[in-house]
């Protein structure tokens, strides 16, 4: 008995590790969000940070309460890779910084500290503001229709390298110490089709401060020296989502086909219920449903007189000619 009761519990046992390592084997590929919120601190270039798909796209107010808990990176004069002009402390000018993703759009929160804030310029690189250099094919290439230098200015300008511009929705969020800002780029302005778990795109991030009117007095770029025109020297976004968002997507996905097909269906019966004469008054030909079987030649069949129809005494009625008989031959006898 006591040997059958051990045997039995290693059964178990190995049925469980076995458990344990099919659902570590089912995520293996699947890049995978951080459940903490931990900071990430850039200590040179080439850094990379996780962009966590959303399944609610956050309301672009400023307010941080709806977005999840995700990977957070940190912008001031010790984690930046380039820094210029004087920066006094971390509330003087630091930021956070978040990004998520939807199938449509590319989100960012930035909570930036800023003991004054002056946007009294008309060039929104002077005044203060948060600054998004993004490569959406990550090819390392300037200048192409991928690569975008988004500025979001603390009074809510926005512009696409310095011009004004309408492709992008954001949201600013004053207070005293700083303010937030959370912006939505569509995906189409970065990369065709949709986007799935495992795509990279070339993002930095800069940060404007001027505390005095004028110019700026201090510029932070948190990978590579310049938000535009080198997106060799970006960091990165990697685009990750949890298995079970994945499923609700997928689940989501086939609600809406199903939705569809159901659509299609209804299409279909409304138009089994159009008539033939209804058809042809509309100048629509039936396609034949059936092809002609092979030496068989359709032809349209003249109507006949109608039954008990009278003839018209104008028209002349014709005698047919005579029948001519059928010759027949009789096949040769043989010898």
């Amino acid at each position: 008995m006591k040997k059958a009761f051990l045997i039995l519990l290693a059964v178990l046992v190995t049925a469980a590790v076995g458990f344990r390592l099919s659902r570590t084997s089912a995520r293996q590929g699947l890049p995978v969000a951080p459940q903490s919120s931990d900071v990430v601190r850039s200590v040179g270039l080439g850094q990379r940070v996780n962009c966590m798909r959303l399944l609610t796209p956050p309301t672009l107010d400023g307010q941080p309460t709806d977005w999840v808990v995700g990977e957070t990176i940190t912008v001031d004069r010790n984690t930046a890779y380039s820094f210029s002009g004087q920066i006094d402390n971390t509330a003087d000018l630091s930021a956070t910084a978040r990004a998520g993703w939807d199938d449509e759009h590319l989100y960012f929160l930035i909570q930036v500290a800023d003991e004054t804030i002056v946007t009294d310029s008309t060039d929104v690189w002077r005044d203060d503001g948060v600054e998004f250099g993004l490569d959406g094919l990550h090819d390392q290439l300037p200048w192409g229709v991928d690569d975008h230098q988004y500025a979001v200015v603390a009074d809510g300008r926005l512009t696409d390298r310095s011009a004004a511009t309408t492709a992008i929705s954001a949201g600013v969020l004053q207070y005293p110490g700083g303010y937030n800002v959370e912006l939505a780029v569509p995906i189409s302005q970065l990369i065709p089709g949709t986007p799935i778990s495992g795509t990279v795109v070339g993002f930095t991030l800069g940060l404007h401060d001027d505390d005095d009117g004028g110019n700026w007095d201090a510029y932070l770029i948190w990978q590579g020296t310049d938000t535009s025109t080198s997106p060799e020297e970006f960091g990165s976004l990697l685009f990750v989502e949890r298995v079970d968002d994945r499923l609700a997507v997928l689940e989501a996905r086939i609600i809406r086909l199903e939705e569809r097909v159901r659509e299609l269906l209804a299409v279909l019966s409304e138009f089994e219920q159009v008539t033939l004469p209804t058809l042809r008054a509309l100048g629509l030909t039936p396609v034949p449903t059936e092809t002609p079987a092979s030496g068989q030649i359709d032809t349209l069949e003249s109507p006949g007189p109608a039954p008990n129809a009278t003839p018209n005494p104008g028209v002349p009625t014709l005698p047919l000619p005579p029948a001519l008989p059928l010759e027949t031959t009789t096949p040769a006898s043989g010898p």
